[in-house]
């Protein structure tokens, strides 16, 4: 026989042998655990955005932090993300959340193409043009 061929059936064969590939479970064990996370699927709101990490307690929009990309929990319950922008000595939380009448156009956003209203009604879109470094609150 193939010796190289030997030896990578023998290395398949212990690697199932010990991570295991499911077969335990019945066919209608997986279709039922299936469907109960479907039914069971969290919020965009209450659930967390992606990120390298989750900071236990809660965090306030415009402090310092340490860990780029983590996300933590505001004391009204939105969800904030340590970020570093261009021009920032240090990386702050800036709050993930839809603003809700408080954007005027031309302020600084985060993150491009969110959408926003200003106190008067107004719908902006967070976009940024060519030669800009940051995206601007903009009105349509």
């Amino acid at each position: 026989m193939n010796r190289p061929l030997v030896l990578t059936g023998v290395a398949l064969s212990a690697a199932m042998a010990l991570t295991g590939c499911g077969g335990n479970k019945k066919a209608a064990t997986v279709a039922e655990s299936a469907s109960a996370k479907a039914r069971h699927r969290p919020s965009a709101e209450t659930r967390p955005p992606a990120a390298s990490a989750t900071v236990a307690g809660t965090v306030k929009v415009g402090k310092f932090c340490k860990a780029t990309g983590a996300v933590g929990k505001t004391s009204s319950g939105t969800w904030a993300r340590c970020l570093k922008h261009p021009g920032d000595a240090r990386a702050r939380w800036y709050s993930q959340a839809p603003t809700h009448g408080g954007a005027r156009p031309g302020q600084f956003c985060s993150p491009a193409g969110s959408s926003g209203t200003s106190s008067t009604g107004t719908k902006l879109t967070c976009t940024k043009k060519a030669g800009e470094t940051r995206p601007r609150w903009r009105t349509k």
